[in-house]
């Protein structure tokens, strides 16, 4: 009976554990088939995106893959979105080949210009010392992202015959996606931040993850790309505990990378990443948090009179008075940086040095990468070379290159993008690295008697020339340099006086004579190389903005359409110049590729809305106008052309308002002032119309436009008083 019983009570459990079990299936796969019914179905419905950083592309009936544009957006929102550089290759390699992929961010990419970014002059290098051996060097690096992203693209990269794969980052491991100091997806655990990553790849995910940045505009989000400005807020100090958070992100990220290379049997080179110690100020300092009010002041009249000493040339006054600083308060980065500088002057090059690598360490706007970054990517690649896991120490190859061993800015062009020269060293570095480890049938084609080509050999073959000398710094300049964050930093009214002064020297050598000169040589390169569309694109924005050759121009950028057709470039290119030339039709069509390829992009937007008007077609015009305002708030042409749109047809207050609008947007718009004060001085309010004026001539007092507009308001005004 106790043996029946037990049997009973067994069977009886045994039924428990079944209906518990089939409950908790139930539960679980019911909502699972539901979610899964309802991604089948927005994929059925055409809804989100693909998120491989590699789709196919059928190019001329074969198969070939290129950059995905909407991968970046697990990432970033849609509309502030990075691209990549356009690259597409075949789906099977051709005979001989050796495929190299660059992985990284914007330094890596080749900001400002990626015509000359390292991996272009790594490719020259190659194929001089190699020239039976076809070499493929694909850039997949993509700015403003960090380690999140790039394991990813490295895992898409293996999956397409990768022979090496050469990793440069580090700089944004702490602003870029899910570091601490971003402005995009939110710092978390590793295991939060790759399921996050993991949502995103559904349709289900994508559309949460769109609702999200809904709700989050509301909490003034970016609505807009403003590069390193977003971060102004998000100052993260050396103490910061979310920091050692981020160094394990770091470590786990590169060892995953490294580990998927390994299972794919591929090479892989971890380089540290070299930053400007020297040249380039702290963007922002803060003190330590547990200094008093008393210590404070006195760490202030300290600093103050170090200043004031530095400023009247006496460094060793300074210096004293900065050591006295830096007994109460050693982690404020500017301070640190000013003592730098102080030593350097007076010949004492090591402690500058430290004293630049310190304060670098110390900027709670961590846009360089720290000794930290480098020491783990050091750590990563230590002595796994049997394991195909090799290094290249960047770092340590700029710095022996460098003044006193102390990158500045003889090889960078801002606080991180390498300038010509620093890239070429880069590059050197990589093939000396390469050549060793390519497969004996290549090594054995080699022509090793010949010397490695030299950076002017180089600039030569890639045609980096008097024009670009001029146009790169002028970019940097004025599209960076003169910014937020690099407005904050130190000694900036005196880089910016120099840089305009150097800027100005080398505008007066760019005679006719000299853009011509620089115009044969892209006749010599494209002759060697007429499929590299790089040298099509720079010619053609030579032959329009230096010759004004606008139709040799289109051109250029017809081939350069052919080669890499899935790319907007091209088509945005022809648009403009179609609309100059007066061609509406060229130009609206052209546009309208261009938007099937990318809707987001506002410039294209402009030029459609533009040809429009020039069409006779009012509607269609206003109406692209504010979809280009719409997709990039803060882009302040289509403001400027919709106003004088409406003053055409007589709508003044509308012109009136939408200037408004837009100065509430972009405060600083000069030309937006003009527009509005021509509105305003057509209704009748003079006086309102002479004083937006002259807020435009505060803002840009060179401003020739500016300046004759008022001279013409004014001297109306007068005329009108006169009896």
């Amino acid at each position: 009976m106790a043996h029946q019983k037990e049997n009973n009570d067994n069977k009886s459990r045994r039924r428990g554990l079944r209906l518990w079990a089939s409950r908790l299936l139930i539960t679980i796969l019911i909502p699972l088939a539901f979610l899964g019914l309802i991604e089948l179905g927005m994929r059925i419905f055409g809804y989100g995106f693909k998120t491989s950083p590699m789709i196919s592309y059928d190019l001329n009936g074969r198969r070939a893959f290129c950059d995905n544009l909407r991968f970046p957006w697990r990432f970033f929102p849609p509309d502030i979105s990075r691209d990549f550089n356009p690259f597409i290759f075949m789906d099977k390699k051709p005979v001989s080949p050796y495929r190299i992929f660059i992985l990284g961010s914007s330094a890596a990419q080749g900001v400002p210009d990626s015509a000359f970014a390292f991996g272009r002059i790594l490719e020259v290098l190659l194929q001089e010392a190699f020239p039976r051996i076809k070499f493929e060097v694909i850039n997949t690096a993509l700015t403003a992202v960090n380690s999140h992203a790039v394991l990813p693209i490295a895992k898409e990269c293996l999956r397409h015959q990768a022979d090496l794969l050469i990793v440069y980052m580090g700089n944004n491991e702490v602003v870029g996606p899910y570091g601490p100091g971003t402005v995009f997806a939110p710092f978390s655990g590793l295991g939060l931040i790759r399921f996050n990553m993991a949502l995103k790849t559904l349709r289900l995910g994508q559309l949460l993850s769109r609702l999200a940045q809904g709700l989050a505009a509301k909490k003034n989000a970016p609505g807009v790309w403003r590069g390193m400005e977003m971060f102004l807020e998000r100052q993260i100090p050396a103490d910061d505990p979310r920091l050692k958070s981020t160094y394990r992100h770091l470590a786990g990220n590169l060892e995953d990378i490294g580990r998927a290379a390994g299972r794919n049997g591929t090479a892989i080179i971890f380089c540290t990443v070299a930053v400007n110690l020297k040249d380039c100020p702290p963007f922002a300092s803060k003190h330590r948090a547990d200094l008093s009010a008393g210590r404070r002041e006195e760490w202030e009249n300290l600093y103050r009179q170090g200043i004031e000493k530095e400023k009247a040339g006496d460094d060793q006054g300074a210096a004293q008075n900065y050591r006295s600083a830096l007994e109460i308060d050693d982690g404020f980065a500017d301070l640190v940086f000013r003592m730098g500088g102080c030593d350097w002057r007076l010949g004492d090059y090591e402690n500058a040095g430290r004293s630049f690598s310190k304060a670098r360490g110390l900027d709670t706007l961590r846009f360089r990468a720290d000794g930290e970054i480098n020491r783990l990517i050091r750590e990563t690649a230590a002595g796994r070379e049997s394991n195909g896991i090799y290094f290249a120490d960047m770092e340590n190859v700029l710095a022996a290159e460098s003044d006193h061993g102390v990158p500045g800015e003889e090889l960078f062009l801002d606080h991180v993008h390498m300038n010509f020269r620093g890239n070429y060293l880069v590059a050197r570095t990589l093939f000396d690295r390469i050549k060793s480890l390519l497969p004996d049938e290549i090594k054995r084609t080699g022509i090793f008697e010949i010397s490695l080509p030299s950076l002017e050999t180089c600039a030569e073959k890639l045609v980096y020339t008097d024009w670009d000398q001029y146009n790169i710094p002028e970019e940097m300049l004025n599209a960076y340099i003169k910014k937020p964050p690099f407005s904050n930093q130190l000694y900036h009214a005196e880089q910016v006086s120099r840089l305009e002064q150097e800027l100005t020297s080398l505008r007066n050598r760019l005679s006719v004579e000299v853009v011509q000169k620089s115009a044969a040589q892209y006749e010599a390169a494209l002759a060697r190389s007429p499929q590299d569309w790089w040298l099509h694109w720079k010619y053609a924005h030579l032959l329009y903005q230096g010759l004004k050759q606008d139709r040799d121009a289109l051109e250029h950028l017809r081939k350069g359409a052919e080669l890499v057709p899935h790319s907007v470039r091209g088509y945005s290119g022809m648009a403009f110049i179609l609309h100059r030339l007066g061609d509406a039709e060229g130009a609206i069509d052209n546009c309208r590729k261009a938007l099937a390829i990318d809707p987001t992009k506002a410039e294209v937007e402009n030029i459609l809305a533009a040809a429009y008007e020039m069409k006779g077609w009012p509607d269609q015009a206003e109406a692209r106008y504010k979809r280009a305002i719409e997709i990039q708030p803060h882009y302040v042409a289509p403001y400027t052309n919709l106003a004088m749109l409406y003053a055409k047809s007589n709508r003044l207050q509308d012109s009136v308002d939408i200037c408004r609008r837009g100065l509430k947007v972009v405060p600083d718009a000069a030309d937006l002032y003009v527009t509005l004060a021509d509105s305003l001085n057509q209704t009748g309010q003079r006086d309102e119309a002479i004083a937006e004026l002259k807020e435009a001539q505060r803002l840009d007092p060179h401003n020739a436009a500016v300046n004759q507009k008022l001279d013409e308001i004014l001297w109306e005004k007068i005329k009108k008083k006169k009896p």
